[in-house]
């Protein structure tokens, strides 16, 4: 048995007695949580120390709300889920959580932006989510397309010139054209809410070249005020 699968008992005594049962969960959770919490698409507050304790608060938040409703919906399933997947859905939900409260996030004046904002919907706000998705993979692929078409054009020159058109440092052009491909790659495999480590083994690159696209992604996308009102 799993370390994971261990759990099943604790889940079932917490559906089947409640606030008698949560103590034993509450301990044995944060072990098989906390490594999952380091690998959450929230951008710099990743690197906080306080980062994955915040997000566990909030997990067993999540799952003691409403008298326990989530775990015992999840043991009432029938086939019930795989229960790592159920934690890692729990987990990314929370981290978002996360984010959306921290202070930075809140100062934007177009917080979507961030990609991890996309990864999860609200109930209810399913289609003005896919809309975000959408138009945010448009604009990216856009202004590869331009950047790429611009510098076989006019080679290096096309870095300035295009930083002029939009108004960015130069560097955001320049990376579009070095990585264009990357930048589409990664950002459809975090839309669809694979983890960084997941999405280096389908693309064949380190975690850290992960973690710098979608911070290079991020940027460009506060430099170009994209989603910020005109």
């Amino acid at each position: 048995m799993t370390v994971v699968d261990a759990l099943w008992p604790l889940l079932r005594a917490v559906a089947a007695t409640g606030e008698a049962a949560w103590p034993a969960l509450a301990a044995a959770l944060p072990p098989v949580l906390l490594p999952m919490t380091a690998r959450q698409p929230i951008g710099r507050l990743r690197d906080h120390d306080d980062t994955p304790h915040e997000i566990l608060t909030r997990v067993l938040e999540r799952l003691r709300a409403r008298e326990f409703a989530a775990i015992a919906k999840l043991c009432a399933a029938d086939p019930p889920p795989p229960l790592q997947a159920w934690l890692r859905v729990l987990v990314r939900r929370s981290a978002i959580d996360y984010l959306r409260e921290s202070p930075e996030y809140q100062r934007r004046t177009a917080a979507w932006v961030s990609l991890a904002t996309l990864t999860s919907a609200a109930p209810g706000a399913i289609d003005s989510l896919a809309d975000k998705r959408n138009a945010l993979l448009a604009f990216v692929r856009a202004a590869v397309d331009r950047a790429e078409a611009e510098y076989r054009t006019a080679g290096d020159d096309a870095f300035g010139a295009l930083a002029a058109t939009w108004s960015i440092p130069r560097i955001h052009v320049r990376r579009l054209v070095q990585r264009g491909a990357h930048y589409l790659a990664v950002i459809d495999a975090v839309l669809a809410g694979h983890s960084y480590p997941e999405i280096a083994a389908q693309l064949q690159l380190s975690r850290r070249e992960v973690e710098l696209t979608v911070q290079y992604l991020e940027e460009f996308l506060a430099a170009r005020r994209f989603g910020t009102s005109p």
